[in-house]
This record gives structure tokens, C-alpha cells and sequence, in this order.
């Protein structure tokens, strides 16, 4: 099982990365506007999507079947692993600085003006709340359950998925 050690150079600033839970799967967003996904074998990407803007931040579920993108053009982008379309996309009211996805890839959190809320099977939030700042950092738990996230008022927040009331 020896892996040659490989790189691969993207155009632009590589601002964030990902890898799956077995550590099989690697995903990356550039300032080159693209989201890349790789695999552990090659350096080759097996695909890249551009967004036409710089994408801050990338994640990817535990088995590595989706991967979620937030970009500078306002928007959240799900992808499959098997394909570089996006399954869905949604515009946020300004850049998307921070995504997260559960373990098992069903649920989707986005941090830009607002907190935002996905399940994988709709492009429209479960929920939004708003900060009243820009949204910096999000974090799901790996069971989906619970979402926390950090925003420009100087506050933590922690959600319950069903709910965008603050528990705290």
C-alpha cells in the first residue's frame, strides 16, 4: 500500500481541503475559482467545476459521496462524487466563508450572511438565521444533530437541526 507522494498545482491560492473519513477521497477549493476533487492514487484530479469566482471553503462527507463548496459568487454548491454538475446550488445573500456537512451526507450547513440549512435533497434551507454579521464558521455534527457556528457579533451559536432557534 505505499503511495507515492505526489502533488498537484492548482492556478490559484488553494484556501481549503477536505478528506474522507478512510482518507480516499480529497477535495480542494482555489482562488483559481475551482472546487477539485482528488483520490489518494493520483495527483490527477478526477474532476474540477468552476464557479467563476474563488471558492473559500470545501468539505466532504465521511464515506465521500458528497462534497459541498461555498464560493465568493454567493452561493453553496452539492456535488456527487461521481460528477463535476452540481446536484443543486443556492444563492446567500453574500460570500459562503464556511460550509459543513454530517458524516452521512445528509445534511448541509452554510455559513454567509446568515446560517443556513440544507438537506442533500433540496437546494432550499430547512431554515436561515441571521447574525446580523457575516457568518465566518460552521460546524455540523456528525450525526447531524447539532450545528454551531461563528459570526463577525463576537458570539458561538449551537442550533438543533430542527429548529433556528439558538439553544444558546
Amino acid at each position: 500500500n505505499n503511495i507515492p507522494v505526489q502533488s498537484y498545482t492548482t492556478s490559484g491560492d488553494v484556501r481549503s481541503v477536505a478528506i474522507s473519513a478512510d482518507g480516499t477521497y480529497i477535495v480542494a477549493g482555489s482562488h483559481d475559482d475551482r472546487v477539485y476533487l482528488l483520490d489518494k492514487y493520483s495527483s490527477t484530479p478526477l474532476w474540477s467545476y468552476s464557479t467563476g469566482y474563488d471558492v473559500d471553503s470545501v468539505t466532504i462527507s465521511a464515506d465521500g459521496e458528497y462534497i459541498v463548496a461555498g464560493s465568493a459568487d454567493n452561493k453553496v454548491y452539492l456535488f456527487h462524487k461521481d460528477g463535476s454538475t452540481p446536484l443543486w446550488s443556492h444563492t446567500t445573500g453574500n460570500d459562503v466563508h464556511s460550509v459543513s456537512i454530517s458524516a452521512d451526507g445528509e445534511y448541509v450547513v452554510a455559513g454567509s450572511d446568515k446560517i443556513y440549512l440544507f438537506d442533500k435533497d433540496s437546494s432550499t434551507p430547512l431554515w436561515s438565521y441571521e447574525t446580523g454579521s457575516a457568518v465566518w464558521a460552521v460546524s455540523i455534527s456528525a450525526d447531524g444533530e447539532y450545528i454551531a457556528a461563528g459570526s463577525d457579533d463576537y458570539k458561538v451559536y449551537l442550533f438543533d437541526k430542527d429548529s433556528s432557534t439558538p439553544l444558546w
